[in-house]
């Protein structure tokens, strides 16, 4: 029997977005009763020990370790200011302005890699900017400081687009595996140095924290990247600009069940503008443009980071 490694592949990625639109809703449970960087800290620390004896055991060089501690930095940013974002405001909300990070990465890649941008790309960022209108627009939230959360959310986006950029430049000069690792590990300890003065740092108090720390730690960040590193080798890109705009689709979805988030029609059209502008961004390069360098660099580079 012949295996289908491409809808494997794509049935897989489906089910990692599945579980980061889910955490949305966990995280903002979450961070009820939790620090933001006791949250942050104990996910990346589970992650980086649940790497370390899944994945094989190889002594990084001097220049995976530097480049894992740049990524590393990076992606911090991106989860600190994501996660601070996600006290302020709502799950769905957060996911899909983090969906921007994706419409974000050409620029980075033509500052960091001297990548042309094209035409699709200022258009489908232009249709997403309507919708971030739409979604963050509303004067009486300025009270609420939910634009506040959806400012912070949205400086998360631009470090995840950073990460993905370098992430590309850094990962064909350094070995993969050990790379990861150091990334995940660097977000731990900057957790824990940040939280260690705030007295942010303590062992969760009650069962079903640990549980969704390990869950976090594990499924949603360890497991989740994993997967995905394999996955997006046996797919195409299309299928994967596809899928993951499934994740604020499927957060959207979790959080109005789960979190009773109310959307009106000004958020519907938000959301509605900004999927159009990350699918328009993203896709229509390599529907009408075949040449091998058409495709973006996010999928070039086999990261996205996310909740």
């Amino acid at each position: 029997m012949k295996v289908n490694r491409a809808l494997i592949a794509d049935l897989s990625l489906a089910g990692v977005c599945l579980v980061w639109g889910g955490t949305f809703v966990m995280m903002k449970n979450l961070l009820g009763r939790e620090a933001p960087l006791n949250v942050l800290f104990w996910r990346f620390a589970i992650a980086t020990l649940f790497l370390l004896l899944i994945l094989p055991k190889r002594i990084p060089d001097k220049k995976t370790f530097k480049y894992g501690l740049i990524l590393g930095t990076a992606l911090f940013g991106g989860y600190l200011s994501q996660t601070f974002g996600l006290v302020y405001t709502t799950p769905a909300r957060s996911a899909f302005i983090t969906g921007l990070s994706v419409i974000l990465v050409p620029f980075f890649s033509f500052i960091f890699l001297r990548t042309k941008l094209k035409k699709e790309t200022m258009i489908g960022v232009a249709m997403a900017l309507v919708g971030l209108a739409f979604l963050t627009y509303n004067p009486t939230e300025f009270l609420k400081g939910q634009i506040f959360g959806d400012l912070l959310t949205l400086v998360g986006a631009a470090a995840y687009g950073l990460q993905i950029v370098l992430v590309e430049k850094f990962s064909q000069k350094s070995q993969a595996l050990p790379l990861v690792i150091i990334e995940m590990g660097t977000v731990a300890f900057m957790s824990l140095l940040l939280a260690i003065p705030f007295r942010s740092l303590h062992f969760p108090a009650q069962w079903t924290d640990i549980g969704q720390f390990v869950f976090l730690g594990i499924a949603a960040t360890g497991l989740a990247f994993a997967i995905q590193k394999v996955a997006q080798k046996h797919t195409t890109a299309i299928h994967v600009g596809i899928i993951f705009v499934l994740e604020p689709v499927f957060a959207a979805v979790v959080s109005y069940f789960l979190w009773q988030e109310k959307f009106t029609p000004r958020t519907i059209a938000g959301c509605f503008f900004i999927v159009a502008g990350i699918l328009f961004a993203e896709i229509s390069p390599r529907l009408f443009n075949h040449s091998p360098d058409s495709e973006s660099t996010i999928f070039k580079s086999n990261s996205k980071p996310s909740t």
